[in-house]
């Protein structure tokens, strides 16, 4: 063996000392973090700033549809700064100008921005009342014509009801989360028969929606957003004559499995 192998031999493998140094790793962690904490205080400023935007809209649009607008350029800035990736699928089942009752999953708050960003018509979404309270935020919904729901008071239930009505009447969709809470990714939770009373009373077309990684944006428990993809699938819609006969239960664990079957595929 010559001399030029035998140095070949000997010599060791490079080493990339950037990567593997402690300082250079604690500078690229801090770096990384210093990035992910920068989001939450801008979209704090978005959403005062866009609620206040929205409650001065109020005053000269009584049907909500120019809050609505503010709300959809809030959520397409929120998931621009979140660096947010969104795959949707099947809005081609959706006839514009018809009104659909959308029941859909609910892993984060990214679920709200998706659907604000993504649907291109007017809907509503029911939430629960002490999201109504809020500042800014609070104030939008109120404002906007969106539909608060107190399980605890069955009086103001019925008036849920009776306002959703008269929003798919007159040919706005109602977005609603039937878990009636966020499960963070790890199942799709059981689903509360009242979103589907509502569909039943307003005799329009049912609409299963399933989403698909929300949650790795925003873990539990935690407030910093970090970068991610979501899916959302967006189903054939049940249409009212096939369902209206049937007993609340049946309806909802049909929307149910249709949403924890598509879920369990990638999740």
């Amino acid at each position: 063996m010559d001399k030029k192998t035998l140095l070949h031999l000997r010599l060791p493998a490079p080493v990339d000392r950037r990567s593997s140094h402690p300082v250079a790793c604690l500078v690229m962690a801090v770096l990384a973090k210093m990035n992910v904490i920068w989001r939450v205080p801008l979209i704090l400023f978005l959403t005062i700033f866009m609620g206040t935007i929205s409650v001065l809209c109020s005053l000269f649009d009584g049907t909500g549809r120019l809050q609505h607008g503010c709300a959809v350029l809030w959520a397409r800035m929120i998931l621009a700064i979140a660096r947010a990736k969104v795959q949707i699928t099947g809005l081609e089942n959706l006839v514009p100008g018809r009104a659909y009752i959308l029941a859909a999953n609910h892993l984060s708050m990214f679920d709200i921005w998706v659907f604000l960003a993504y649907l291109p018509f007017q809907f509503r979404f029911v939430a629960k009342e002490s999201l109504f309270r809020w500042p800014f935020l609070g104030w939008h919904l109120r404002r906007s014509g969106n539909i608060s729901i107190d399980r605890r008071n069955p009086r103001q239930a019925v008036h849920s009801l009776e306002a959703a009505s008269r929003k798919t009447g007159s040919g706005i969709s109602i977005v609603v989360f039937p878990e009636g809470m966020r499960t963070w990714g790890e199942t799709v939770g059981p689903f509360k028969r009242g979103s589907f009373l509502l569909a039943q009373h307003a005799g329009v077309p049912l609409v299963p929606v399933t989403i698909i990684g929300s949650h790795r944006l925003l873990p539990r428990g935690s407030a910093m957003i970090q970068p991610g993809e979501i899916e959302v699938r967006i189903h054939d819609p049940i249409e009212y004559h096939e369902y209206k006969d049937l007993d609340l239960q049946t309806v909802a664990e049909s929307v149910h499995q249709k949403i924890l079957e598509s879920y369990r595929q990638v999740s």
